[in-house]
């Protein structure tokens, strides 16, 4: 496990690099006529193509798609500071978060033997970056050094793909954190339909009390963490009571946190361990395409962002209404495509 927590403690600072470059980006594009459609045009070339590369990668295609992706990230700042056409800069750099996320997230899964932590990690940095991105771009730090941080990114880009070369799919049969008894398209589909509803959801949580930038960075350290956590749980304690505790768990925290700021981050970090959940259970039925499994869920994330570029609930109420019959939801379908027992890997 040493060298898969070192790839994704590596990827990790990767995803971290990348989400900065890529909301500094979007993020100076707040002002434009067309932002809505920019940003939208990002989620879905970011998002949606990622099971594609994933295939490449698990049929033997062994390019390394987190090396080209971060040429292109490093090309669509080079694109704006130039003050090129907006939506050729967003399609350069979101086919770059594209590549180099979905490139992560295959090489965690084949190095780990069979633990979702590594990878759960991996994805936490993302929110991490996310924010810090925002913050450079609002606090008009120049694109020169952005492009730094872009040629910085490139060394730890190097140094996983050296420990993650692959040991065949010995690790990957190794993950067992589904219902063995149903049907492999039923968990693939149900984990795919949890993912989108909980991206869905995660826009109408309350937080009327984030109103200050420093509120808004305890926000997204929050889910930062919480990702992180729901690999570790998932590990240790087994999936269904992680499953649980991420629905059930966060739903008063949520409702009650409203107005209450370190009510409401516990509520979202536990929110948020969902994302290790969904992946653990996918990859199980698709151990030998973990590229595939890991585009199942950013396919999710897209279907569940996309209603909210047309419409959104303004009201606290609703959206608490809302949140609570998903969650239960959420709760039902994931005790039934869990595994009742602790996976093999957490006994060993």
């Amino acid at each position: 496990m040493k060298r898969a927590n070192t790839v994704g403690g590596l990827y990790f600072l990767i995803h971290f690099f990348l989400e900065v470059i890529s909301f500094y980006v979007l993020t100076s594009y707040t002002d434009s006529p067309f932002v809505w459609l920019l940003f939208l045009a990002y989620d879905f070339a970011a998002f949606v193509p990622q099971g594609f590369f994933g295939w490449l990668r698990d049929i033997g295609v062994r390019v390394n798609f987190a090396l080209a992706g971060s040429v292109l990230t490093a090309l669509s700042l080079l694109l704006m500071l130039f003050d090129l056409n907006a939506f050729l800069v967003i399609a350069v750099l979101s086919l770059g978060n594209c590549m180099v996320h979905i490139h992560g997230a295959e090489l965690t899964l084949r190095a780990s033997p069979g633990r979702i932590t590594p990878c759960a990690v991996f994805v936490s940095g993302g929110s991490f970056g996310v924010i810090t991105g925002k913050l450079m771009s609002s606090g008009g730090v120049a694109v020169p050094w952005v492009l730094a941080l872009n040629v910085l990114l490139l060394v730890p880009v190097i140094i996983a793909e050296r420990l993650g070369e692959s040991d065949g799919d010995r690790n990957l049969k190794q993950y067992n954190f589904s219902n063995p008894r149903l049907h492999a398209a039923t968990i693939i589909l149900l984990a795919t339909v949890v993912v989108t509803v909980r991206a869905y959801m995660g826009y109408g949580i309350p937080t009327t009390w984030n109103k200050t930038v420093l509120q808004t960075v305890a926000l997204y350290f929050s889910m930062g963490l919480g990702k992180a956590l729901g690999g570790v749980l998932s590990d240790t304690i087994g999936i269904r009571k992680t499953a649980l505790i991420s629905t059930l768990g966060a739903l008063p925290f949520l409702i009650f946190g409203a107005e209450i700021m370190w009510v409401s981050l516990i509520g979202v970090a536990v929110f948020s361990m969902t994302m290790a959940v969904s992946l653990a259970l996918i990859v199980s039925r698709l151990q030998t395409m973990p590229g595939v499994a890991f585009g199942f869920t950013t396919l999710g994330l897209f279907l569940g962002t996309v209603p909210l570029f047309f419409l959104r609930i303004s009201s606290v109420w609703i959206n608490c209404v809302m949140i609570s019959i998903l969650t239960v939801l959420c709760a039902l379908v994931l005790t039934v495509i869990c595994a009742k027992r602790e996976s093999k890997t957490k006994k060993e």
